[in-house]
Parts: C-alpha cells; sequence; structure tokens
C-alpha cells in the first residue's frame, strides 16, 4: 500500500513539471508572437517609418519613435491616392504632432484635404499643403480645430471658397490661401474666427469681393490681396475691418477710387495701391483714414491729384507717386502733411512723372532744403520735369505736322468746315500732350534749376497775388479768354475799315 501511494505521488510530480514546462512554452511562444505583433505594427504603422518604398506617402519627424514626433513633412507622391488608403491610418502613431505639412510632388496625386488625420491630431497648430489639387474647400472642412492656429493653402488650384469653410477656429491667427483661382469672395466664408489677425488671398483670380465679405473679422490686422483681378471698391467692401491695420491691393484692375471707399477702416497705417490702373481718385477717397502714414501708388495713370485729396490723411509720412503721368504737383496738394514732411523719416516720391518746369514747383526746392529727412531729400533730388521751351516746341512740331495733314487732305477731297468760335488758343496748342515719348529724354533735374529761372504761365502773379497761391488756380486762370479774343479781332476789323475809308 505504501509503494502504490509513492508510486502515484511520484507520478503526480512527473505530471506537475510536464504540465508546466507545456504551460512555460506555451508562454513563451504567445510572448515571442506578441512581441513580434508589437514590432510588426510599430515598424508598419509608424508614420514616421514608412519603409514601404511604393507607399504613396512619406513622412520625415524630428522624433521617429512612437508618440514623440511634434512636427512631421509628408511629401506626396504617387496619384490616385484616396481617403481609405491604409497609409492614413499610421498617422495615429504620432497624436502629438504640432506642425503637419504636405507638400505634393506629382499633379493630382492628393484631391482633397485629409480631415479624417487632421481632427485627430488634438495638438495640431499649423497646417501646411502645397500644389494639392483641391478645387474646392467645402463647408466646415476645419470645424472645431481649437488648437490650430495657423492654415496655409498654397498653389492648390482651389477655384472655391464655400460658405464656413473656415468657421469655428477659435485659436486661428494666419490663414493664407495664395496662388489659387478664387475668383470671388463671398459673404459668411470667414465665420467665427475671433483671433484671426492675418488673411493672405493673394495671387488668385478675384474678380468680386461682395459687400461685408469680411464683416466678421473684427480683430484682423493685415489683409492681402494682391495680385488679383479687382476692379470696383465700395464702402461696404471692408465693412467691419475697424482693427485694419495694412491693406494691400497692389496689382489689381482698379482704375478709381470713390469717395469714402476706406472709411471704415478707422486704425488703417498702410495702403498700397501701385501697379493698377488708376486714373482718378476722388477728392474724398481717403476720407477716414485719421491713421494712416503710409500711401503707395506707384505705376498708375495719374495725371492729377486734387488738391484737397490729402485732407483726410494729415498723418502721412510716406507718399509715393513714381512712374504716374502727373503733370502738375502744386504746393496746395502738398501743404496738408508738410509738416511730416520736415520730419526725419518722411518720404515723398515723385519721379517718373511728366512735371512741367514751371514756378508751380517751386516749393520742392524749399522743401528739400528744410527737411530733416535724408531719404526725403534723396528722393528730391530725382525729381524730373520737362521744360515749357522743349514742350511749347514739340507741340509746334506736332501741330504743324497735323496742318500739313488737314492741306493735303484738303487738296484731295472737300474743304473742311471749322466753326468761326473754334479759336486755337495757347491752351490747345500746349497742351502738353505726351504721345510722343522721346519728350521723356528730355526731361531736367530739378533741384538742378535755380528757382528764379522756373517759368510761371501766363498772367501768373500779374495782380500781385503770391505765385504758390494762384498756382491752385485752374489752367484757365491764365489762358487767354476767347471772348478778349474776339472783341481785340473786332476792333482790329473797325480800325482797318476806319483806315480805308479815309484812303
Amino acid at each position: 500500500m505504501e509503494s502504490l501511494i509513492q508510486y502515484l505521488l511520484l507520478a503526480l510530480a512527473l505530471t506537475s513539471v510536464q504540465i508546466s514546462y507545456t504551460e512555460s512554452r506555451l508562454n513563451e511562444k504567445r510572448r515571442d508572437k506578441n512581441e513580434r505583433r508589437y514590432h510588426a505594427v510599430e515598424a508598419k504603422d509608424n508614420m514616421c517609418e514608412i519603409s514601404n518604398r511604393e507607399s504613396k506617402v512619406h513622412c520625415y519627424c524630428e522624433n521617429t519613435d512612437i508618440k514623440t514626433a511634434k512636427r512631421a513633412d509628408c511629401w506626396v507622391f504617387n496619384g490616385g491616392i484616396d481617403e481609405t488608403d491604409p497609409i492614413w491610418s499610421s498617422f495615429n502613431s504620432q497624436p502629438f504632432i504640432e506642425k503637419l505639412t504636405f507638400n505634393v510632388r506629382s499633379d493630382g496625386a492628393l484631391k482633397f484635404i485629409p480631415f479624417n488625420v487632421i481632427h485627430k491630431l488634438k495638438k495640431l497648430q499649423k497646417l501646411q499643403i502645397h500644389y494639392a489639387t483641391l478645387n474646392k474647400i467645402e463647408k466646415k472642412t476645419f470645424t472645431n480645430m481649437t488648437a490650430l492656429r495657423e492654415i496655409t493653402l498654397m498653389n492648390n488650384k482651389i477655384m472655391e471658397l464655400d460658405f464656413s469653410a473656415f468657421a469655428n477656429l477659435p485659436s486661428l491667427v494666419n490663414l493664407t490661401i495664395k496662388g489659387n483661382k478664387v475668383t470671388e469672395i463671398q459673404r459668411d466664408v470667414f465665420v467665427d474666427l475671433p483671433n484671426l489677425r492675418y488673411l493672405d488671398l493673394s495671387f488668385n483670380s478675384i474678380n468680386l469681393a461682395h459687400d461685408s465679405c469680411f464683416e466678421h473679422l473684427n480683430v484682423l490686422n493685415d489683409l492681402v490681396l494682391e495680385a488679383n483681378f479687382i476692379s470696383v471698391l465700395t464702402r461696404d467692401t471692408f465693412r467691419g475691418l475697424s482693427n485694419l491695420t495694412r491693406l494691400d491691393l497692389r496689382s489689381n484692375k482698379l482704375s478709381m477710387i470713390g469717395d469714402l471707399t476706406f472709411i471704415e477702416l478707422w486704425n488703417l497705417n498702410e495702403l498700397l495701391l501701385d501697379n493698377n490702373e488708376l486714373k482718378y481718385l476722388s477728392e474724398r477717397a481717403f476720407d477716414g483714414l485719421a491713421m494712416l502714414q503710409k500711401l503707395t501708388m506707384t505705376g498708375n495713370k495719374l495725371q492729377s491729384v486734387n488738391e484737397v485729396l490729402l485732407e483726410g490723411v494729415r498723418g502721412l509720412e510716406l507718399l509715393d507717386l513714381r512712374n504716374n503721368d502727373i503733370e502738375i504737383f502744386t504746393y496746395e496738394i502738398v501743404k496738408p502733411i508738410l509738416d511730416n514732411l520736415k520730419q526725419k523719416t518722411s518720404v515723398l516720391y515723385l519721379s517718373g512723372n511728366r512735371l512741367r518746369c514751371d514756378c508751380r514747383l517751386s516749393w520742392i526746392q524749399v522743401l528739400r532744403n528744410e527737411t530733416m529727412s535724408e531719404p526725403l531729400r534723396q528722393a528730391l533730388d530725382e525729381v524730373t520735369c520737362i521744360s515749357l521751351t522743349e514742350q511749347t516746341s514739340e507741340s509746334n512740331i506736332n501741330t504743324a505736322t497735323d496742318s500739313d495733314k488737314e492741306l493735303n487732305l484738303e487738296t484731295e477731297s472737300e474743304p473742311v468746315q471749322q466753326d468761326a468760335n473754334d479759336d486755337v488758343t495757347f491752351g490747345e496748342v500746349g497742351s502738353f500732350k505726351y504721345e510722343d515719348e522721346k519728350s521723356l529724354a528730355n526731361q531736367i533735374v530739378l533741384v538742378d534749376i535755380p528757382p528764379e529761372t522756373l517759368p510761371c504761365p501766363n498772367k501768373l502773379g500779374h495782380n500781385g497775388e503770391d505765385s504758390l497761391m494762384l498756382s491752385s488756380k485752374d489752367e484757365s486762370f491764365w489762358l487767354p479768354n476767347s471772348s478778349v479774343k474776339c472783341i481785340s479781332s473786332l476792333f482790329l476789323i473797325v480800325s482797318l475799315l476806319i483806315l480805308y475809308t479815309l484812303y
């Protein structure tokens, strides 16, 4: 009996050892399997370590370990990727990404914004997408991304921004939609953006900005609309932008600026209107811009400037009117900002125009001597004008040529009828139309001309009035009156008749 018990105990011990050994082997196999599975998942699903060369997306991170990367630059190579591609699941391996960039290397390779990815990145602050084919930003694409501070969508062929495309982004500060094909800005595209301070819509095809399209952007500081096709602005275009400090409208199609166009922009400090097609500025075009310090309108088609244009911008310190067609720029025009121009940092640019060399420009030489601004002195040193002698001679040559043509025409056809009241006055002959660009080659540096030798137009200063004051009058003030000419001609005819009867 005792031996039987010993045998059973031995058998039980051997069975226990075998079970323990078997269980140990199973646990070891299970552990190896789990470890292999873990490493396989890590190698496959880590967006920062995609080893498959055929993958359509490759991302480079500053840290490649799981859940450590804060910045990722992703390159999209092959076309045809869609929203269900397994590659997008690898982005779950780096949930703490703060800056994410997509650079599309082939046309049409990315045709959507991977919002299923970006919405899971709760720490994402900066998103950049370049050279995709997006066509349209749909409604509420970025909604409720509370940490997002900057969105840059450059060169993505975007043609349309849907209503509320950018809505409910409480932390968004900078929004750039540059180099796309957007044609119009509708109302309520930019909604619930309480911290947006910079909006760049430059280098698109915008030809229409609807009234009040920016009205929800109450804290916007900088609006860039450069290089579009905007031709019309109204006072309602910029409604709601009371905190705007800089407005860039360069290289558009503006031909005129009407009254009170910028009246809503109380805090505007810088207004850029270069390289448009401006021909007309209303005398109240800039009213309401009490804080404006910089105004540039170079490369336009302005022929004249209203004498009260700058009354509403008396704080102006930089005025750029280079490369226009301005012929007369009097003391009265610049008088509202004259004190500013004597300060150290002020600048007035007038070079590249068609100014007439007469006494109405003498204030420029006086200002050059009085200002403390070295940049202004250099700018005034570059101002040129065309002498009245050269202008008159060129006009006479043109007139003679035209007369010869008229004589030739009269010999070949019926005589041309001319109204007796159509007098050829100095104003018509010397109208200084610069159709011949060779006249620009005869320009003289203004500061090289002795002030006392600057000629004044007819009648200027004859009644003891100050020349600078008279320069503000209409040109007809010093041109001969046609009625006086008629009376003089009548008196001459009567005198000849009397002489004839006497003899």
